[in-house]
C-alpha cells in the first residue's frame, strides 16, 4: 500500500479555516498554513494553483458543514427555506471571523448547485418559475448579510445613542431587548417569503379574473 500524502486539500482548507477563526482573515498566509501543517509553503502548490484556490476550498469547507436539509413538510416551502437559512447562518456564525472569507470566496459551482436544488424544490411545491431565483437569491443575501452584521458585532435594533431623536415608544421598544439578531433574521426572512407568496396569489387571481 502506498503512503498517504502528507498534505491533503481538506487538511490545508481546515488549517486555513482554523487560522482565520482564531485571528481573522488578514492573518492568513501560505507560510502560516504551512507552519501549522509542519511543511514548507511551496509544497502547498502541489495541491493548489494559488492562494485564491485555497480560500475557495476553505469557504467550501465551511459551507458544507451546513446540516443536510430535509424534505418540505405538508407543502410548507416557506418554513423549509427558513429552517435552511437558520442552519446556514448558524454555521457561518460558528466561524464568525471567517464570514468575510466565505462571502468573498464562495465557490461558484457549489453555489449554483445549491441554487438549482432550491429552485427544484420550489418548483415541486408550486412556486412560479419567475419567483424561484428571486426567492433563492434574496434569502441567500439576507442570510449572508445577517451573519456579517452579527459577526462584526453590530447589534440588532439596539437602544439608540441619541434617544431624543426617536419617539418615546420606539425607545422603550428597543430598550426591551425583544428584537435580538436571531429573531430579527428569522422574522425578516419569513415576512419576505410570505409577501412573495401573497403577491403570487394575487397575480394568479387577477389572471383568472381576466379570462
Amino acid at each position: 500500500m502506498g503512503r498517504k500524502p502528507m498534505i491533503q486539500r481538506e487538511t490545508v482548507a481546515r488549517a486555513a479555516v482554523a487560522i482565520v477563526d482564531e485571528d481573522g482573515p488578514t492573518s492568513l498566509s501560505l507560510e502560516r498554513i504551512a507552519t501549522r501543517l509542519g511543511v514548507k509553503a511551496p509544497s502547498l502548490y502541489n495541491h493548489f494553483a494559488d492562494k485564491t484556490e485555497i480560500l475557495e476550498e476553505a469557504a467550501r469547507t465551511i459551507v458544507l458543514e451546513t446540516p443536510e436539509h430535509g424534505d418540505v413538510v405538508d407543502g410548507d416551502w416557506i418554513e423549509w427555506l427558513v429552517d435552511g437559512a437558520i442552519a446556514f447562518r448558524g454555521v457561518l456564525l460558528d466561524h464568525a471571523q471567517s464570514v468575510p472569507l466565505v462571502v468573498e470566496n464562495f465557490p461558484r459551482r457549489l453555489l449554483e448547485r445549491l441554487y438549482a436544488r432550491h429552485c427544484r424544490v420550489l418548483r415541486d411545491n408550486g412556486v412560479p418559475v419567475a419567483d424561484q431565483m428571486f426567492i433563492v437569491e434574496t434569502v441567500h443575501r439576507m442570510t449572508i448579510g445577517s451573519a456579517m452584521c452579527a459577526a462584526t458585532g453590530r447589534p440588532a435594533m439596539s437602544a439608540p445613542m441619541d434617544p431624543d431623536q426617536f419617539d418615546a415608544d420606539v425607545v422603550a421598544s428597543l430598550a426591551s431587548g425583544e428584537w435580538d439578531d436571531d429573531r430579527l433574521f428569522v422574522e425578516s426572512v419569513r415576512t419576505f417569503l410570505h409577501g412573495v407568496r401573497a403577491r403570487a396569489g394575487q397575480a394568479a387571481t387577477t389572471t383568472e379574473r381576466g379570462r
